[in-house]
């Protein structure tokens, strides 16, 4: 696997970069803090990438996107984090339920949805987990009860991320045909419908980055299914292999992460005086750090290689966030550490108890546990390596 850039990858790099360069310092900066206050800022980011020709990298040209594969699509995520460029807010749309529409959904479907989530004209959020389903998803228990021209929707959904600014979702409900992962239908739903509630529920950090949906006799018209009736499981499997090879190459730059907790060490010394770059444990422990993000880099290489080669994602994308989850913890409470009182005193209540360094860990430090259990719990991961990699018998 050679990791160097290709003449193409080079070339795109460059390209990247000065546009990068010119284009992210115009935002209207600062960046808001709370999810509810983003989305002006983020439209206003995105009509820059969709008018530069980099929304939708790897949609087809035909959908609007740029046909680029995935080595070229990790050099650009590569770019963004260099160059300090705003967060996603419309991953959903753009990573999940944008390649779904584009893989299953009919010729209006596309038509209606795909350019909307290019533009940043509306933003998505998937319906999918259930209170009592948790990493089951074949056990969900919201029901769609088929009537004239549509269908009706009864249940609840949990965790669901920016569901109190999203316009639209990606639902699963089951409609009949069998136990399991018979029966359960795709859905496309707008979130203005008549009958959905959404509570939201803040979680650590003392945000609202989820959400409770409460769906209450919700009415969808027959084109708004995704595939074949009771076959929505296939479509939903499609829509977790997005969203696996995302988790599997990093939310979080690692190696960029640990570079910058090498620069905090750098700068400051322990109790007795002494730099703590000099402190042996110190040393020990940013080694350790710094070998498993260029272990976890590699790993999101070769998702990224198999993909450029059309491959399907596999259970290397369960390896990637098995290994990825605890070494984001494990960086993110070294940063800690290095604060005074572990950055106890650094709370969401109060930002301005914590300088920005301790901010920046503490966040990670809570969000980090959080993404064991998005795209499939560790538990579910463990079982895919498990069967699929190892060839061990079902328990």
């Amino acid at each position: 696997m050679d990791l160097s850039d290709s003449p193409e990858e080079a070339q795109f790099r460059a390209k990247v970069r000065e546009w990068l360069a010119e284009t992210v310092p115009e935002l209207p900066w600062p960046e808001p803090a709370r999810m509810e206050d983003k989305r002006e800022f983020w439209s206003a980011w995105q009509r820059k990438l969709f008018e530069g020709g980099f929304a939708g990298l790897s949609w087809p040209v035909e959908y609007g996107g740029q046909g680029a594969d995935a080595k070229l699509r990790a050099v650009f995520n590569e770019e963004l984090d260099r160059a300090g460029a705003p967060e996603r807010l419309n991953i959903i749309g753009e990573d999940f339920a944008g390649p779904t529409i584009v893989a299953f959904g009919t010729d209006s479907q596309k038509q209606r949805y795909l350019e909307p989530i290019l533009q940043g004209e509306e933003i998505w959020c998937q319906l999918f987990s259930e209170p009592e389903s948790g990493s089951d998803l074949a056990s969900l228990r919201t029901k769609a009860t088929k009537v004239d021209g549509g269908w009706r929707i009864q249940g609840q959904k949990i965790w669901t991320s920016r569901a109190q600014i999203a316009d639209n979702a990606i639902l699963l409900a089951r409609t009949g045909g069998g136990e399991r992962h018979r029966g359960i239908t795709y859905f496309l739903l707008p979130m203005s419908s008549q009958g959905v509630t959404i509570r939201p529920l803040e979680h650590m950090l003392g945000e609202a980055e989820f959400n409770e949906v409460f769906l209450d006799d919700v009415f969808v018209p027959d084109d708004a299914v995704v595939g074949e009736v009771d076959g929505g499981w296939k479509v939903a499997m499609g829509t977790l292999a997005f969203e696996r090879v995302g988790i599997a190459t990093g939310r979080v730059n690692t190696t960029r992460a640990v570079a910058d907790l090498i620069d905090q060490v750098k700068q400051r010394t322990g109790d007795d005086g002494a730099p703590l770059a000099s402190n042996p444990e110190v040393r020990q422990r940013i080694a350790d750090l710094y070998g498993r993000a260029l272990t976890h880099y590699l790993i999101g290489q070769r998702v990224i290689t198999g993909a450029a080669s059309g491959e399907p994602p596999g259970p290397v994308t369960s390896i990637g966030k098995l290994y990825f989850c605890p070494l984001v913890e494990d960086i993110a409470d070294f940063g800690l550490e290095l604060s005074e009182f572990g950055g106890q005193f650094g709370l969401a209540d109060d930002p301005q108890s914590a300088d920005a360094d301790q901010q920046r860990w503490l966040r990670l430090a809570y969000q980090a546990r959080g993404t064991a259990i998005a795209g499939g719990s560790t538990f579910i991961q463990r079982n895919i390596v498990a069967e699929r990699v190892l060839g061990m018998p079902r328990g």
